[in-house]
């Protein structure tokens, strides 16, 4: 594991919702689940069931109260310091829903996560996708301009790290998993951003969507 802390976020609690798109990735037959991130509990919520044991680790110590009300287990305290008391070999399921991107080193926690999953398990994860159109066109292209901003989004201001789909596939075959699944979450909706991706002939048909969930199981050796 890294020495220095996983994460890097300056709000006292970090924005946070249900996620229903991401259900759909979740095993249906996983019972031992692990959220990193798990903020107050709230997509976990969505996983309950009288046959799960559902996990969580969150770096904010109000969230991570809350959390417990929902969970089974809650760690409180950044990833790299409470992994030596996660059990290894035993997860069906890990989850990162846009918790990758605040990582100063995404591809060790990736690495490290294969010791925590079962034989069978997989990591799931939503990471936010630099080429969103709105990304690239309003804030890029027009406006010439690099701009963080504090209400969340692709350039929130609490992110470390940034992906492409692409470069998420490619982060996930370096660490040595299997890419199940990558596509794309939460499309854009104006007209005129459909339109100028429609225009590009397919080039930036992944600009659609603001984010990417990817479903990665390790390579056994």
């Amino acid at each position: 594991m890294s020495e220095q802390p996983t994460v890097q976020v300056n709000k006292t609690v970090y924005f946070y919702r249900q996620r229903p798109e991401m259900l759909k990735y979740i095993p249906v037959d996983a019972q031992r689940i692990l959220e990193v991130g798990c903020n107050d509990g709230t997509f976990c919520s969505t996983l309950r069931r009288s046959d799960r044991e559902l996990w969580g680790v969150e770096l904010n110590p109000e969230a991570g109260e809350k959390a417990k009300k929902v969970c089974d287990h809650v760690l409180i305290g950044d990833f790299n310091e409470v992994f030596s008391l996660l059990p290894q070999n035993y997860f069906d399921c890990v989850i990162f829903n846009d918790v990758l991107e605040h990582i100063y080193s995404p591809w060790d926690t990736v690495r490290d996560v294969k010791l925590l999953l079962s034989p069978t398990g997989v990591l799931v994860s939503s990471i936010p996708n630099f080429r969103y159109i709105s990304n690239l066109i309003t804030e890029i292209l027009f406006e010439g301009e690099f701009r963080y901003k504090p209400e969340g989004g692709v350039l929130d201001d609490t992110h470390i790290r940034f992906f492409t789909p692409k470069s998420m596939r490619r982060m996930f075959r370096e660490q040595g998993y299997e890419v199940l699944v990558n596509e794309g979450l939460n499309p854009c909706k104006s007209w005129k951003e459909k339109l100028f991706i429609t225009l590009t002939f397919g080039f930036l048909k992944d600009a659609r969507y603001k984010q990417f969930a990817t479903v990665a199981k390790p390579i056994q050796k």
